[in-house]
């Protein structure tokens, strides 16, 4: 829809962002890629908000990490910090992505954002903070609605700490909302591993992810580590 009516003609700057990042979901990723950086080089572009969060965006979903926090490691905009705390659980420094939780709660503690963020951090933190993520979950799910992200944070969170039983209930209801959701599909395959259920089970559950979702990070480890089994076990038989 954003592609066909946004289309990528002379806009203003927040629209042809929009564009952008359709494109780029859309699976037009090397274009995408190279527009965003010529409009990045072009005058101006480090005053427009929505073109650097945008950018930080596609940077991010191409595991450029460091090139997403140039554009926004400086910005006071909630959703930008949010941002930020999620490029840096992916780079595995939980220190930088608190700190992050904790300027956008000095700005604004009851945003829901700032309360996705906290509980985002929460799970990558471990331990007792499993807790207060399945917490954060349910007060956002009971002021609102219990939506798929919601759902699959809180199943995460359950999962983390040996729960598999609730991470499962949870995850149903979340295929009952939507039975082609990636996240839940990748979050139902270790949930059963851990369950021992059969095989036959979890491989069905690996074809639906694999159909919807190909390019998942999920999927992409999977297929890297089937390969690298066969590899082993050629090795191994022929020893």
């Amino acid at each position: 829809m954003v592609l066909n009516e946004v289309g990528s003609g002379n806009k203003p700057v927040p629209l042809q962002s929009a564009y952008l990042l359709a494109l780029y979901l859309s699976g037009s990723k090397e274009a995408a890629v190279a527009t965003l950086k010529e409009r990045l080089a072009a005058p101006g572009a480090a005053s427009e908000a929505s073109l650097q969060l945008v950018g930080a965006l596609i940077f991010a979903h191409e595991q450029e990490y460091k090139d997403a926090l140039k554009l926004i490691h400086q910005s006071t905009d909630l959703e930008t910090i949010a941002l930020c705390a999620h490029i840096y659980i992916a780079m595995n420094r939980l220190d930088y992505a608190r700190k992050m939780v904790d300027a956008m709660q000095r700005q604004d503690d009851d945003a829901t954002l700032t309360k996705l963020a906290n509980a985002w951090v929460s799970i990558a933190e471990g331990g007792t903070k499993y807790q207060e993520a399945v917490l954060e979950f349910q007060e956002m799910g009971e002021n609102y609605q219990l939506s798929l992200p919601l759902t699959n944070g809180m199943a995460l969170a359950h999962l983390q700490m040996g729960q598999y039983e609730e991470a499962e209930r949870l995850l149903q209801d979340a295929l009952a909302k939507s039975a082609s959701d990636a996240d839940t599909l990748a979050n139902m395959v270790v949930t059963m591993q851990h369950l021992r259920k059969p095989q036959e089970v979890i491989q069905r559950y690996i074809t639906q992810l694999r159909a919807v979702a190909p390019s998942h990070p999920f999927v992409t480890k999977f297929g890297e580590l089937e390969v690298s089994f066969d590899r082993c076990a050629a090795q191994m038989g022929g020893a």
